[in-house]
């Protein structure tokens, strides 16, 4: 009888490990609309399920919202195998809004509390650009030998930091190169005139917030690009991201970047010379 439950659990397990995969690949696809009709009748076959509860922070299109249930899969499932992703897209946040020492102090707590996490290096490059942005470079230094050291063999993508003034921030930047992650599903563009579509994803004063989040894509395998812009007073630094054939496959483009990362966008066309 015993050894009969215990079938009956693994064969549960496995069911919901198959049922829930299937939606982290509906995201992966677009499929953004779909996850989020099926998550009632989820939250009803999987209730009190963390997994289904990130699952939930992952489509909401409200970042406010989302980073609520980020924190509630922290506090109520500190111990579950989603605990360090929750922790990380709340770190994601905090840097993308610009809250750099949340940012760092968030990442300081993933890296002790989950030492085994597979986002640690995610974190401590978080934790670099950080310090970056705030321009403490000798804390950057610091840190960047620091988690070296910890974890000899853990892959970096933050190899050396630089002042923004060696970064092309120009009227007219060079061609950029195909963007990663376009979505799998390609339908026939709407424009057929070769006019291009671009996201952009951010427009700033400060070019440090420019570059922060300019590097954050990067990380996340993305190819932006920093733009000098008009703005009403002065000039701005616009970050973008991607060359689409119609505004429609932007938009499915800029759909997943805010499931994912929770990232505002616009849709705006994109110069000839881009």
């Amino acid at each position: 009888m015993k050894k009969l439950l215990i079938l009956i659990i693994l064969f549960i397990n496995l069911v919901f490990a198959q049922d829930i995969s299937r939606y982290y690949q509906d995201i992966r696809e677009d499929n953004i609309d779909k996850v989020r009709r099926s998550l009632p009748d989820l939250i009803r076959k999987y209730p009190h399920n963390p997994d289904v509860l990130f699952l939930s922070a992952l489509v909401e299109p409200d970042g406010d919202k989302a980073l609520l249930i980020y924190k509630d899969v922290m506090s109520q499932y500190p111990n579950s195998s989603r605990a360090d992703d929750a922790l990380a897209k709340i770190i994601e946040y905090m840097y993308t809004k610009g809250l750099y020492q949340k940012t760092i102090d968030y990442s300081k707590q993933l890296i002790t509390k989950y030492p085994n996490s597979d986002k640690i290096g995610d974190c401590v490059y978080m934790i670099l650009g950080s310090f970056n942005v705030m321009n403490q470079k000798d804390s950057v230094d610091y840190y960047h030998n620091h988690y070296l050291k910890r974890y000899p063999n853990m892959k970096l993508p933050y190899l050396e930091y630089k002042s923004v003034s060696t970064y092309l921030i120009s009227d007219k930047p060079p061609a950029s190169k195909a963007p990663v992650q376009q979505p799998q599903r390609v339908e026939k563009p709407a424009i057929t005139s070769g006019q291009k579509w671009v996201l952009q994803v951010g427009a700033f004063g400060n070019p440090q917030n420019a570059l922060a989040l300019k590097n954050q894509l990067t990380s996340w395998g993305y190819n932006p690009y920093i733009q000098k812009i008009k703005g009403s007073k002065h000039d701005l630094l616009s970050v973008r991201v991607g060359n689409y054939a119609s505004r429609e496959e932007a938009n499915r483009a800029g759909e997943r970047l805010k499931a994912l990362h929770h990232i505002e966008y616009i849709v705006i066309k994109r110069n000839l010379w881009e």
